[in-house]
């Protein structure tokens, strides 16, 4: 690659401006949280009783981001307004970017014109901001921190030597062995505050490994299905903990748990839903259709939310599109690439 060619392509315009673009999704969390009355603790009883661990269930299961953002707002003498801001950006920056260097990295991208290379990341912006804009939709602290995990483990599964000829790598990758333990400690970070994500997308790629015994993943088969079960164990003792010793007394309340019915019944939870995953459901069909196998990374992350798919319709409202936000901004770089085979159209 010439260094015109690189000079001319969309990296640098597309790091801009997903960077541009989570500097404004931090300074409108901030007002966000503002108006939601996070800045007292004590003026929000929700928040309180999560804070003294009486909350109702499921939101008392996830502290992780909670403890972090106290932690920083009393050392760092801010508003918790502040810290859940400041938190939200640097993840959301984290999330855009490394989803945006795992479509790089991938073998459609790399084998791509410098059109189409220039239409795929500028298909990856707009998706995006086609998510992005439902993060203040029942906002919750914890979506942007889980999506950055999620894409972190994503890049972790993604093969090393993935579209090197684009790339010109100078990095040094990390080993197999600390590929595992970083796969295994991000989940339990993950189940600190999302145990059920992290568990599932777990299962997902574990399920997609063993029935694509040769896929090709960062880790052998292996390594991969032990490393995606212990994930899956870890992340499934964290939430029993958080049951049944740290949160014992947490129930459900006057919270239905089972969600299908009313989810099937209510026409009024469908719309934000169908408009959410308007991109997810093409890219799926694109996928099926193309027999597409040329981003094993990808593909397992798709089961892995495939999987949680199924326990968000059942348990969960699916108008509350924020819940599948992790899942959603991970799958953007698998969708971009569709995008651009679309174009290139070829099978």
């Amino acid at each position: 690659m010439t260094n015109r060619t690189k000079s001319a392509g969309p990296e640098t315009t597309a790091r801009t401006l997903l960077v541009a673009m989570m500097a404004g999704v931090c300074y409108l969390d901030f007002f966000a949280y503002r108006a939601q009355g996070w800045a007292d603790p004590a003026k929000l009883p929700q928040l309180t009783a999560r804070l003294r661990g009486v909350a109702d269930a499921p939101d008392q299961y996830r502290m992780g981001v909670l403890w972090l953002a106290q932690w920083l707002a009393v050392h760092l003498h801010v508003a918790m307004t502040m810290s859940l801001a400041v938190l939200d950006g640097v993840c959301g920056t984290v999330a855009v970017l490394v989803l945006y260097r795992v479509l790089v990295r991938t073998e459609v991208y790399a084998q791509a014109s410098l059109a189409e290379r220039w239409f795929g990341a500028a298909a990856f912006v707009l998706l995006m901001l086609w998510w992005l804009m439902w993060l203040l939709w029942l906002q919750k602290p914890e979506t942007l921190p889980a999506a950055a995990i999620v894409a972190v483990m994503l890049r972790l599964w993604q093969p090393q030597n993935t579209g090197v000829s684009a790339l010109r790598r100078q990095s040094t990758p990390p080993s197999v062995e600390m590929t595992v333990v970083l796969l295994v400690a991000l989940s339990g970070l993950l189940a600190t505050f999302r145990a059920d994500m992290a568990c599932l997308l777990n299962v997902g790629v574990l399920g997609y490994v063993l029935v694509k015994r040769e896929a090709w993943l960062a880790l052998a088969f292996p390594a991969a299905v032990g490393t995606s079960l212990l994930g899956a164990v870890v992340a499934g003792g964290i939430q029993l903990w958080l049951v049944r010793v740290a949160y014992p007394q947490a129930g459900y309340g006057l919270v239905k748990l089972w969600q299908l019915w009313p989810n099937l019944k209510h026409g009024t939870r469908w719309p934000p839903f169908a408009v959410f995953m308007l991109p997810l459901l093409w890219m799926a069909v694109q996928v099926w259709r193309r027999r597409f196998a040329g981003d094993a990374a990808g593909l397992a992350l798709l089961c892995g939310a495939l999987v949680y798919a199924v326990l968000w319709f059942t348990i969960g409202k699916i108008d509350e599109v924020r819940i599948f936000l992790p899942f959603a901004l991970s799958l953007a770089p698998l969708t971009a690439q569709m995008a651009m085979l679309r174009v290139r159209g070829k099978p």
